[in-house]
Parts: structure tokens; sequence; C-alpha cells
């Protein structure tokens, strides 16, 4: 099988080649290093309205032919927008991927702009906010965010909002596009099968004059210690709970990740057995580690009756300390390390995972990592360290966030009191 490559072009573009043997798909796409952080107040919701109007149309296509261009070679293509990257992604066959290449650098250098296009979309984006808005635990995790970013773009919502949308025109996603697309902040990933000579031709001939811009920093992320709450006639309050973690690319983040998957990450987790299990409080509750380039939260949501949100909040934060004062067992330890293991395999055999993973190792190491040399780190993590993660997540600011009926808004107190 022939090893993942990391080839650099002359003017800073990287392009990670991961072949699969075997596989005869490819899942390629653009990563670039721009999202909602690098948006100032009155830009907020740009980066994510730039995605959408990636498929108006793009390199003479109209949207229904560009549409048409992709599927009528049988493959799928869709973007994402996030508070540090945006990416546009494909799946093809292997012998297509070149193509899908084509029409993804038509979106960012030959994009179909049209002022009418543009207000049709800002209707779209004011509906998916609207779907946000009725779910509650979406909207949950947005009041989390903004708690615990006040006053930062990493606070703001990545859809931006009505006030400020109303205001973007053609030439603010001009200005956008101008000021962020820059060699060094794309990064081109495809995993699976695919025709090596092919696909370089390509990325060379369409990314190969990209040239380089001023450097666009972001704000730095400042967490706060903080609440928020919104009073709604629910069936249930929904709860995010969160501590400090290590930032995205840190050698820490082996322990807080096998810390989280202990504390919340399955059905044999403590949070899960004791809460769930044990006393019934809750439908759904887990924790997760959420991670940005300089940033990073142990975080926990749950659902429950609002009479037993404070009473959550309670045990959440007793389980943690638990964790801080003696650490896990071996016993968890080793379930950790197994469903790490996991879930790291499985998806190192799927070319879209394999894909994503290549490129956020790129962003964040300038280089790409056997996934062997990932599973042997987390082999060597020793329960001191994930002791030492949760001590650390205790010793920081805490955020607390409820959607629901004011009764479960005495979580708020609950959590907080303790902190």
């Amino acid at each position: 099988m022939a090893e993942v490559e990391l080839v650099r072009l002359p003017n800073g573009v990287r392009v990670a080649l991961d072949p699969m043997s075997g596989i005869g798909t490819a899942a390629l796409g653009v990563w670039q290093r721009v999202g909602a952080r690098w948006e100032t107040p009155a830009e907020n919701g740009v980066a994510h309205l730039f995605e959408h109007m990636a498929f108006k149309g793009a390199g003479g296509r109209d949207a229904r032919q560009f549409a048409e261009a992709i599927e009528a070679v049988g493959g799928v293509m869709n973007a994402a927008t996030g508070y540090e990257r945006t990416t546009y992604y494909a799946r093809t066959l292997a012998e297509h991927a070149p193509f899908a290449l084509e029409l993804i650098a038509d979106i960012l250098f030959a994009p179909h702009w049209d002022g009418g296009d543009l207000e049709k979309e800002k209707g779209v984006v004011a509906q998916e906010r609207g779907e946000a808005f009725d779910v509650p635990d979406d909207r949950v995790f947005e009041l989390h965010q903004a708690a615990l970013y006040p006053d930062q773009p990493l606070g703001r919502p990545i859809l931006g909002d009505a006030a400020t949308l109303r205001e973007v025109k053609v030439a603010t996603l001009e200005r956008f596009r101008d000021a962020h697309l820059s060699p060094e902040r794309v990064v081109i990933s495809i995993a699976g099968g695919f025709d090596r000579a092919a696909l370089l031709a390509t990325v060379e001939a369409r990314f190969g004059g990209l040239a380089p811009r001023p450097e666009q920093k972001s704000e730095p992320a400042r967490p706060c210690a903080g609440r928020s709450g919104e009073i709604r006639k629910l069936e249930q309050a929904h709860l995010v709970l969160s501590w400090p973690g290590p930032s995205a690319g840190s050698d820490e983040q082996y322990a807080a990740r096998l810390l989280s998957e202990v504390f919340g990450g399955g059905m044999s987790s403590r949070l899960f057995q004791e809460i769930r299990e044990a006393r019934g409080l809750v439908y759904a509750i887990d924790s997760f580690h959420e991670a940005l380039e300089d940033d990073g939260r142990l975080m926990v949501y749950a659902g429950c009756a609002a009479a037993n949100a404070a009473t959550v909040a309670k045990i959440v934060q007793e389980q943690l300390a638990l964790l801080a004062e003696h650490g896990p067992s071996p016993a968890e330890l080793d379930r950790a390390k197994a469903i790490s293991r996991a879930q790291m395999m499985m998806g190192a055999e799927a070319p879209a995972a394999r894909a994503e993973a290549r490129a956020s190792q790129i962003f964040l190491r300038d280089k790409v990592v056997a996934f062997e040399s990932l599973r042997d780190r987390i082999a060597g993590v020793s329960a001191e360290e994930v002791q030492a993660a949760a001590a650390k997540a205790l010793s920081g600011p805490r955020c607390a966030s409820v959607i629901g009926p004011k009764q479960g808004h005495g979580a708020l107190g609950a959590f907080v009191a303790d902190s």
C-alpha cells in the first residue's frame, strides 16, 4: 500500500495524498483556514453565507448546471463552515476526482455571484437560523458559546443574524474572499482511490497561481466564567456545562479525550451509569472534548426533566471532582483506550474521515501523522495524566447554559455555586 504523502506547491498550498488500496472511490476537499472567528462584528455570518453562495453557480455554470455537473458523474458535493475552517468536499468515483476538484476550484476562483441570488440565499439562511432556534439542543450550544466568549468573534453565531446579513452585498463577499484566500491557508486533501499524476496536475493548474496575501490574524480566545439561560415551554431542560481543556494540537489532548470518555463518553461512563442508570434522572447525557487552535473545553450535554436539572448539574460536578481526586480505575482507562483506538481506526477505514483527519493534521502540525503513531500515543496515556486533566479542568473558568422551563434554570445556580 502506498504511503500518505504531503506535497507543497511553490506558493505554499499544501496537498495531502492518502491512497487506500482496494478503494474505487475518492473523498476529497479543499479546507480553508477561515471561518466565523475572522469576522468583524459587521461581517457576522459572512463566512457561512459565502459557503452558501458556492452552490449558486461557478465556472460558467449556473446553479442547476453546477449541480448537474457533479451528479452526472455520480458524485456528491457539499460544504461546511465552522469558527476556524471552511470546507468544500466531494465524494466521487476514483477517475472523477480531478473533475470534482475542478468544480471546487471554480467555487473559489470563478463564482457566479448575482445580487438577486444573494438576496434569495439570505432567505435560505434565515430559515436555517430559524430551524436552529427551534431545536433546543442546538440553541443551547449557541447560548453557551455566547456566554463563554462574550464580545468576541467566537461568541457570535456562525449563521450570523438578520441585521448583519441584511447589509451584505456581493462586494462584501468579494472583499472577504480576497482578504482570506491565500496559499498558506489552503489545504487540499484526498483519500481513497485516485490517479496521483492527474490530481496533482489539476492542483497545480488551479491552485498553483494563488498569490500570497498579508496575514490575517484572528482575535485570541478569551474564555470566561459565565452562565446563560432561555426560558421556554418545553418538555425538558437542556443543559450544557463546560470546563477548560487543551487546545487542538496540544499533546495534552490525548489525556483530555480519554478523560471525556471515562467521564461521559458512553454507556459505561460515570455520568451515564450514575445519572441515568442508577438514578434515572436523564434520558441523554454525554461529554466530549471541543478544541480550537488556541483553546479547548471539556463539555457535558444533558437533557432531563426540569425538576431534575439542578441535581444533574450537582452530580456532574461531583463526578468530575472524584476523577480529579482519584483518577480513573484501571478498567475504566482500558475501556476508554479501547474505544478511542477503535473509533480512530474505524475512521481510518473511511475515505472522508481520513481526508479530513489529514487536513487537520497539516493545519495543526504542518505534517501528516501515521495513525499507528496516534494509536501508540493513546495507549501510552497514564491514569495520572487523565487525573491531571480533570484537575486542570476544575482550575479554570466554568460556564453553564440552560434552555427550558423556569424550574430547570436552578441548574445554573447549582453549577456556579460549586465553582
